[in-house]
């Protein structure tokens, strides 16, 4: 990474450090260069959880199309059910787009990445409200022991650690094959 590169990394970083959810909590520090490298890449994040130890929760980012609290806020608005549906597909669509962009980039991502299908990255979508980024074995957490539970979020803090840096090769054009990327 040039310095120029380094500066604009830590520069989101910071900002996103400074997010707040609903709740007023930060972004967990797990996930925070995950949610970094997404937004770098024009995504909307809105939600995350880097995985925890002491209760049942996988590493997850969600997100969204820049457009969606103002086309929720319309489809509560409209007058008549046809128009609440046609604003309805309309969020829907503008959420897809978002998927779209995503998928390529896991595509990429596991066309020589060699791992178990539980410890994949996959996407749940919630059409209007938005998609998650999480792993396959993400729910596992809710029916293992705890010492199995530790175990299985970091092998899936792993996988969204190799899949960031797959990111930030892609963005900043750090790999061998990629030509630099201007910021």
């Amino acid at each position: 990474m040039t310095e120029d590169q380094k500066h604009i990394w830590e520069r989101e970083k910071r900002a996103v450090r400074q997010l707040r959810d609903g709740l007023g909590k930060p972004v967990d520090p797990p996930i925070v260069e995950t949610v970094t490298i997404l937004r770098l890449l024009g995504f909307t994040t809105h939600s995350s959880c880097g995985g925890h130890l002491d209760r049942p929760a996988s590493p997850y980012v969600a997100f969204r199309s820049p457009s969606n609290q103002a086309d929720r806020r319309l489809i509560e608005e409209a007058a008549t059910q046809a128009e609440k549906r046609r604003r309805t597909n309309e969020a829907i669509q503008h959420n897809a787009i978002e998927l779209a962009r995503l998928l390529p980039l896991m595509e990429h991502f596991y066309e020589t990445r060699d791992v178990s299908q539980s410890r994949r990255l996959i996407v749940q979508g919630f059409g209007v409200i938005a998609y998650r980024l999480t792993t396959q074995s993400a729910d596992l957490v809710h029916v293992v022991s705890k010492d199995e539970r530790h175990e299985l979020v970091d092998v899936q803090r792993q996988e969204f650690d190799a899949f960031t840096e797959f990111l930030k090769a892609e963005f900043f054009g750090t790999k061998d094959d990629a030509p630099p990327r201007a910021a």
